[in-house]
């Protein structure tokens, strides 16, 4: 009977601790990735220390990562809108999932609308599930949705965040009871980020120091085991960066206006150049492969 109850202890344990790390998503082959929200998310693209950990998570699977993350932006597409209204935003986000096809959507929004405080709850839920359904209707995707970073604890040098980790905490709760609701997956970087110190530009940008240490909580948000030491991957990253770089530029070039928006009249013939940044990105990604086969 001890022996019995040993046992079932014992494979209650090791189920325990499959299901506690078992991964947000089943992760395919090749599978189109992209990472949707606001500056947290953006900035990764210079430095990708959040994709290169994400990428060295999944080795084997050969991820293509596209970055849409758009600085202060919301579920609202308001900071997507250049000079037009939030729903012009909107719609360019549409076209370009459209255009992607991804299989996956992690999005991580929240960080702006938590400036709101407790009263902004309710209209960043109802905004999210429009953004939700709009995904779904333009790409089927899977989503992830991820809570929000924290940010500095440091209220002294940084009085207006006395209430925001608090803020951010409530709209985790929030973002993770939407995920529930929906069916989605929830990764709750907030709970792993919350109890440190973080360096930060002014309280909620991150330095590319606190990217380096971040990234390990991102990617054990989804559920994956992460490598601590991306200084080793130096090379690897440096190659996500140059096809971050030039991604950027295929679906957010510096004279859009000219080439597909008022004033198309005058250099809209160069628009047919933007696809041509598609087999650059194609074979930085076969680079990127390679020297994840290799590690």
């Amino acid at each position: 009977m001890a022996n019995m109850i040993f046992r079932i202890a014992f494979l209650w344990l090791i189920q325990s601790v499959f299901l506690i790390a078992a991964p947000l998503a089943n992760w395919e082959k090749e599978e189109m990735v992209v990472m949707l929200g606001d500056t947290f998310l953006e900035r990764d693209y210079r430095e990708a220390y959040l994709e290169t950990a994400l990428s060295l998570a999944t080795a084997g699977k050969n991820l293509r990562i596209r970055n849409l993350g758009w600085s202060g932006d919301t579920p609202r597409c308001e900071s997507r809108s250049y000079f037009g209204p939030p729903a012009e935003g909107f719609e360019r986000l549409r076209k370009q999932l459209a255009e992607i096809k991804p299989t996956t959507v992690i999005c991580c929004y929240g960080a702006v609308d938590a400036f709101h405080g407790e009263a902004g709850v309710a209209n960043f839920i109802a905004s999210y599930e429009k953004l939700l359904e709009m995904i779904r209707q333009s790409c089927a995707a899977k989503v992830i949705l991820m809570s929000p970073p924290a940010v500095s604890r440091d209220v002294v040098r940084f009085p207006s965040l006395a209430n925001q980790m608090t803020d951010r905490a409530s709209y985790s709760k929030a973002i993770g009871q939407l995920a529930s609701a929906k069916s989605h997956a929830f990764a709750d970087l907030f709970s792993l980020m919350k109890n440190q110190d973080w360096q930060t530009v002014h309280g909620v940008t991150f330095t590319d120091d606190d990217y380096r240490q971040i990234a390990p909580l991102f990617v054990k948000s989804l559920g994956l085991n992460g490598d601590s030491d991306l200084a080793k991957h130096q090379s690897l990253r440096t190659t996500i960066v140059a096809k971050n770089h030039l991604f950027f530029q295929r679906w957010r070039p510096q004279n859009e206006i000219y080439l597909f928006g008022t004033r198309k009249h005058e250099q809209g013939r160069n628009g047919a150049e933007i696809p041509q940044f598609d087999p650059l990105i194609a074979e930085k990604e076969q680079l990127i492969f390679r020297s994840i086969a290799n590690k």
